[in-house]
Formats: structure tokens, sequence, C-alpha cells
């Protein structure tokens, strides 16, 4: 087995099992239909997938997380760098950052709501929210960081503006970009779950909530793991993007 394979998927495959084996054991000492063993929630999660119930709701919320975090992405890419690069942009907007950036998105959700409505748009209106103010701050440090002199060396070389931008500052903020995306992944699933269980008529948030109201707790497990799963498989495509995009910066930092 490769070593890098080994180095990744040997602790995961650890750390799953040792999560599986508290669960299993913390069912038995319990005994309480409120906490299915694993088992019966793995049994519950293949029949989901064979009969195609679950399958609508990982679409939904799927969707939902790609726009936000889509158009989050393209609304603070040119936002921070603009403000990494340009002193005086970054004091104009820095303030209005300041002011925002603190403040939990979430708290938007009712006036969102109201005005969009529970369907698919205040959710992913609340994931870009999200995305944009934490990756805006993040591409405007990576922006910042660049070094003068690099801009300095293609600017004696006839470089115009876009020439700097193409070969100098997008290169060199991707893997901040890509580190940014990972972090901002959990807040935004974070708030995919909570839109979806109070504002919602699918997604795995509504799925998750419904079967709790009904007492299908095997189901609503099986939801969690699917949710959790879900979450995973993205983080696993961007560490992937970053592994092939940004080959140079691993090179830098081994």
């Amino acid at each position: 087995m490769n070593k890098k394979i080994r180095q990744n998927i040997l602790p995961l495959l650890g750390s799953l099992l040792g999560i599986l084996l508290l669960w299993e054991v913390a069912a038995i000492l319990l005994g309480r239909y409120f906490l299915p063993q694993p088992t019966e929630v793995a049994f519950t999660t293949g029949q989901l997938f064979a009969d195609g119930k679950i399958l609508a709701h990982i679409l939904a919320s799927l969707r939902r997380i790609t726009f936000g975090t889509a158009a989050g992405l393209g609304a603070a890419l040119p936002v921070g760098i603009l403000m990494g690069r340009i002193s005086a942009a970054d004091r104009i907007l820095g303030a209005f950052f300041r002011f925002l950036y603190p403040v939990p998105k979430v708290v938007f959700m009712p006036i969102v709501v109201v005005m969009l409505g529970i369907g698919d748009a205040a959710k992913i209106f609340l994931i870009f929210l999200a995305v944009f103010f934490q990756m805006t701050i993040i591409i405007r440090d990576s922006a910042a960081s660049l070094e003068q002199e690099l801009t300095d060396v293609m600017r004696s070389m006839n470089a115009d503006r876009a020439a700097v931008l193409r070969h100098l500052v997008l290169p060199g903020i991707l893997p901040g970009i890509l580190t940014a995306l990972k972090a901002s992944l959990g807040t935004s699933v974070a708030l995919l779950m909570i839109t979806e269980l109070f504002a919602s008529t699918s997604g795995l948030g509504y799925f998750i909530m419904n079967s709790m109201d009904s007492r299908d707790y095997p189901q609503m497990y099986a939801g969690i793991v699917i949710l959790a799963l879900m979450s995973a498989v993205l983080y696993g495509v961007l560490e992937a993007a970053e592994s092939i995009l940004c080959k140079w910066h691993y090179v830098r930092r081994g």
C-alpha cells in the first residue's frame, strides 16, 4: 500500500472504528429506544438508499450548499483581492467587515425567510452570506501577504495589472482559497442544517427533524450519518483539489 494512502486512510479507518465501538457500547449499556445500535442504523441507511427515499433530500441539500458556496466564493474573490492589494479599498470596506463579520449569519434567518420564503433561495442566500464574509477576509489576507518585490519584478518586465493578477495574485492566493473553503464547509453545513430544520420541506435537515418528530430514531440517525458522510465527501473533494492544484505549495511546505 502506498505510504501516502496509509498515512491518510489508516487513521481515518481507526477513528471510524473507534466511534462505532463507542456507539455500540453506549447503545448496549443504555438499552434505550432513542439510541439504536450502529447495525440497525446501517440497515436503515441501506433501506433508504435501496428504495430511493433519501436521494431527493440529499440532492436538495447538495444543491443548496453548492450554489451558496459558489456564490459566496464568486463574490468574495474580487472583493478580497481588491482589499488585499489596494490599501484605500481596505480602509473603506474594512470598517464594514469589522462590523458585520463577527455577527452570526443565522440571526438574519427570520428576515431572509420572510423576504425569500422557505424555498431554496433563503437557504442559498444564508450560506452565501457566511461564505462571503469568511472567504473575503482570508482572500484579503492572502493577497496582502504576497511579496511586493514579486510585483515589482513583474512590472519591470512590462506586465500589466491583468498579467500580475493572472500569473502572481491568483496562483498566490489559491492555497488560501482552498483552505478557506475547507474551513467554511462546517459553517455552511451548520447553516444548511438550521435552515432545513425550521424552514424547509426537503433536504437532510428536514428529513432528520421529520424522523425525530415521528419517533423513527433509526431513520433519524441514518439521516445524521448520511449528512456526515456528505460533508466528509465534500471535504475530501476539496483536499483532493488542493493536492492537485497546489502541488508547488506542498513541495514548498515539505
